[in-house]
């Protein structure tokens, strides 16, 4: 019974052994631990963010996001995080500095929106202490094309407004895109109206056009026009056309 005794004592010392000499298992971090920005979207506020193909500085650039890009958190590593960015019709994925990135506004998207303050300041960058470059009585209809967390920037106004101060124009009476026929010739009714390569928000903006400027169309797409002039030619919304 000794001999077995001292036998069971030796094989326990050396399973503790084993477990001790045995290297510790990682904890993987549960999905929870990403839920704060789980299929949220963010937006550049910097003047250009480089979009990586890695976490790390020295990773080549894909693209060049402009201010006021929306994107998609996927995921994080040191400082980086992994997004996703739509750009015509196709979804590209990459790494970007998050210290460049603002939440975007909740409900906010690019747009035509009502004014619904007495007066509504338009300045020159997304925040209150900067220039103020006009401003806009209640009712005036205005389109957004890039956001800035509680800011979106006007082609129409010129500048940036508050979002709190706008509704969607949908819900507050906006008038159907103006009918425009190819081969006539209007006038730009907005303060400035973006030139895009494409008949869409989407679309790269190639020029601007100033109020009072006269485009003729040649061709129509739903709610966008193809105009040539002076100096150049490329899409617009009907609406500015009168």
């Amino acid at each position: 019974m000794k001999r077995v005794s001292i036998w069971l004592r030796a094989l326990c010392c050396a399973a503790v052994l084993a477990l001790a000499a045995a290297p510790a298992l990682a904890v993987v971090p549960s999905s929870s631990t990403l839920a704060p920005y789980a299929s949220k979207a963010y937006i550049v506020n910097c003047s250009g963010l480089n979009l990586r193909y890695g976490a790390s500085m020295t990773s080549e650039v894909q693209f060049v996001l402009p201010r006021g890009t929306v994107v998609t958190y996927i995921s994080d590593k040191s400082g980086w995080w992994y997004v996703s960015y739509r750009r015509n019709n196709t979804t590209y994925y990459g790494w970007v500095d998050k210290k460049y990135l603002a939440p975007a506004a909740t409900g906010a998207a690019t747009g035509s929106y009502t004014v619904t303050a007495d007066h509504l300041n338009v300045r020159v960058y997304p925040r209150l202490t900067a220039r103020r470059v006009g401003s806009l009585t209640k009712g005036t209809i205005i389109s957004v094309s890039e956001l800035n967390g509680d800011w979106g920037y006007s082609p129409t106004a010129g500048g940036w407004v508050a979002l709190s101060y706008l509704t969607p124009a949908s819900s507050s009476g906006q008038a159907a895109a103006a009918t425009v026929t190819p081969g006539s010739t209007y006038r730009v009714i907005a303060t400035k109206l973006n030139v895009r390569s494409s008949a869409s928000l989407n679309g790269a903006i190639k020029d601007s056009l100033f109020g009072g400027v006269s485009v003729t169309v040649t061709r129509v797409s739903g709610a966008w026009a193809y105009v040539t002039y002076r100096g150049g030619e490329g899409w617009v919304s009907t609406s500015y056309l009168g």
